[in-house]
Formats: structure tokens, C-alpha cells, sequence
């Protein structure tokens, strides 16, 4: 049990949380309409989706409805290991409700989540960014006041997480990347990662749609959506991994190493939530993409902390992602 996730507080009263929780539920049935709209190729990909999001779901009500954050664990363990990290993706999300419950605050986010669950670092940030997609537009704090609050490193990548609700809920419609500009010009690139990364989802089962999505929208951002796509692919279908070839030829060339850029964090975030199951999952792999893997991931940490010891705040996740660009190795 943890100093500061378990230390006592004011929480709120029975019937404030029961209305809070009545209100913020997510049942997940009223999705099914949603993934029937879904480009889905096979049996295997519907129940994939379906239980990606019912992981995801289940660990944000966890976190949600808890009163001691140990409970989230005990409950999230009994999820499948491979879906594991993304119910604590949902648990992050459900830090909304419960922080209000619990008389605590934004700022908080950093050193609850933190010492919660860092191996889902990233993941984290995401599921905020769910949240925060789901507030009303004029309430207080704002978002961009909201990611300002967090550490510099992560503070854009609740937007990737914004974008992804809005493609994944939109089934792959270009419409709904119509509100990303509001957030400003960095953000609204990484809004774009997170709708590329829906479509991976929306268009499994068809990436020639899915490339037809991302073409019609403005050349500036075809590079962010497909590193979306390719994070999806990595992080999605880790035991999948061997399918790389086939995916990729879909991809663009002058997108390709964007694409690389994603599957470079897709695995980073992968092997960081459980590296025992990463490594038992690539371990199956030819030697080549072992290898092609292990240096995508050496990619990432140097480009990372080259900006850290520089002191790069401004804009991080963004140069981030171009200095692992400039460091991947060749595709396999």
C-alpha cells in the first residue's frame, strides 16, 4: 500500500458518488453497433477490437470507482495478460471521475499515475487524454491549461489520445479531425497521430481504406497519421509482429519512416508495460526483425535522451518522434 495514493481524503459523499458514477459508466454493449461499422476482415479482428476495448473499459471504471487504488490492481489482474496494459490505458482515463471524487486535482496526475502503474507511462497520458475529450467544451480548467500542468516530456500526449477517441468513436471519419486545429499547431499534430493510430482499428481490415482516409486530408498531416497507424500495428498486434511486410506495403514510401517512427514507440510502449511477455513474443521472430526491433527501440531511447540532456522541454513528445526518425535503422 502506497504513501500517497492510499493517504486518507475528504472524499465526497455516498450520493455524490453515485451519481458521479451512474453518470461517468460506460457500458460496454453500446459500442457493438460502433464496431459492426468497422472495416474488420475475420472473426479474430472483431473479437480482438471488442477485447481491447472491454480492457480498456474495465480498468477505467477500476480506477474510477475505487476508494483504495490497490483495489484497480487486484481487479486488473484478473484481465489477459497481452490486454493487460490496455486496461490500465482505461484506468488512467478513469482518473477523471475518481479525482473528483476524491477532492484531488490535475496536478496530481503526474505523481498518482506515477506511482500507480510507470510501466504504462505513455499509456497513461493517453487515457487522460480520453477524458479530457470528454468534458464540456467550456469547462475549467481548459486542456491546453490541463497538459500545462504536466511533465514536459508527456504533457502532448493526452492529444494523441483526443484523437484517437474522436476516430476510433467516429469510425475512421475524416469529419471529426475538423476540432483539432482549436488545440493549436503541435497538439493538433499529435491529435493526428492519435486518429491514424484509431484507424488501425476502424480499417484493419481493409489499410487500403484507411490510406484513402489519410490521403484525403491535408498533406501536412499524412506523416503524423501513419505514425499513428504504424504505433497501432506494433502495439496491437505484438504477437502479430511477422505481419510487418505486408503491412508496411501499404504504406507510402515517402511515409515510411514516419510509419517506422510508430511501430519504433508502439514496441517501446509494449516492452516497457511487460518485458517478459515482449521479449517471449518477439523471441518467436525471424532473426532479422528481432534485430530490425532492437534497433528501432535503441532509436527511440537515444533520440529521447539526446532532448533530455539538452534540456529540451518545449514541444518534446514532437522532437521526439524526428529524432527517433533520423536514428531508425533500416526496415528489415
Amino acid at each position: 500500500m502506497t504513501a500517497l495514493t492510499n493517504r486518507p481524503r475528504h472524499r465526497r459523499g455516498t450520493l455524490t458518488r453515485r451519481v458521479v458514477l451512474t453518470a461517468s459508466a460506460r457500458d460496454p454493449e453500446r459500442f457493438e453497433p460502433l464496431l459492426d461499422s468497422f472495416v474488420l476482415r475475420d472473426d479474430w479482428q472483431r473479437a480482438r477490437t471488442r477485447t481491447v476495448l472491454g480492457s480498456f473499459l474495465r480498468g477505467y471504471h477500476a480506477f474510477a470507482r475505487a476508494v483504495d487504488l490497490d483495489e484497480v490492481h487486484a481487479d486488473l489482474a484478473g484481465v489477459d495478460r497481452y490486454y493487460r496494459p490496455f486496461a490500465y490505458e482505461g484506468a488512467a482515463m478513469g482518473f477523471g471521475p475518481w479525482a473528483f471524487l476524491n477532492r484531488r486535482g490535475y496536478r496530481d496526475f503526474d505523481a498518482v499515475l506515477g506511482e500507480f502503474h510507470p510501466q504504462t507511462v505513455y499509456q497513461n497520458y493517453v487515457g487522460l487524454g480520453w477524458w479530457l475529450a470528454t468534458r464540456p467544451a467550456l469547462s475549467r480548467p481548459g486542456t491546453a491549461a490541463v497538459t500545462g500542468m504536466l511533465h514536459p516530456h508527456f504533457r502532448l500526449l493526452p492529444y494523441e489520445g483526443i484523437g484517437f477517441r474522436a476516430g476510433f468513436l467516429g469510425a475512421g471519419r475524416t469529419s471529426v479531425t475538423r476540432s483539432f486545429a482549436r488545440y493549436g499547431a503541435g497538439p493538433a499534430h499529435v491529435c493526428f497521430q492519435g486518429y491514424g493510430r484509431s484507424l488501425w482499428f476502424a480499417c484493419m481490415g481493409d489499410l487500403g481504406r484507411a490510406a484513402a482516409l489519410i490521403g484525403a486530408l491535408p498533406a501536412e498531416v499524412h506523416g503524423d497519421c501513419w505514425s499513428g497507424l504504424g504505433l497501432g500495428f506494433a502495439y496491437s498486434w505484438l504477437d502479430r509482429a511477422e505481419y510487418l511486410a505486408q503491412v508496411v506495403s501499404w504504406v507510402p514510401d515517402e511515409f515510411r519512416a514516419d510509419f517506422f517512427q510508430g511501430t519504433a514507440f508502439g514496441w517501446e510502449a509494449r516492452q516497457r508495460a511487460d518485458r517478459p511477455l515482449f521479449d517471449a513474443l518477439t523471441g518467436r521472430l525471424g532473426e532479422a526483425q528481432r534485430v530490425y526491433i532492437a534497433g528501432s527501440l535503441r532509436a527511440v531511447a537515444r533520440a529521447r535522451d539526446d532532448l533530455a540532456d539538452r534540456g529540451v522541454r518545449d514541444s518534446f513528445y514532437l522532437a521526439w518522434r524526428a529524432g527517433t526518425r533520423t536514428r531508425l535503422p533500416a526496415s528489415p
